[in-house]
């Protein structure tokens, strides 16, 4: 519903040795969304809230992968989900703290 602007969520999840499981998407309270960037308060999230994993996306086709800004922000979570148009499985991308690009899967 927010296209073209870009869309902000957190994930919910388990961390277990090498594997993190996402269980709950959580819409931060009063985000911000514009056609060239989305954000929100860390002051309107709890501290024990569990968010192991950030997801955003990008309105343009072929723009799964990150800013500058992007890069800035992916070191506050350990897994980070990009999206782009047309918002299919095969247009998302996963990268850790990093911004190395890592796999993922749907179970």
């Amino acid at each position: 519903n927010l296209y073209p602007d870009e869309f902000i969520g957190l994930f919910r999840g388990v961390v277990e040795k090498e594997k993190t499981t996402l269980n709950e998407l959580i819409i931060p309270p009063f985000s911000h969304y514009e056609e060239g960037s989305s954000s929100f308060s860390p002051y309107f999230i709890p501290s024990n809230m569990g968010a192991v994993a950030s997801f955003h996306s990008h309105p343009s086709p072929n723009s799964a992968y990150p800013s500058d800004q992007d890069k800035l922000f992916f070191s506050q979570m350990l897994v980070n989900f990009i999206a782009c148009k047309p918002f299919t499985l095969t247009d998302v991308n996963a990268f850790d703290a990093n911004a190395r690009k890592v796999d993922f899967k749907i179970v």
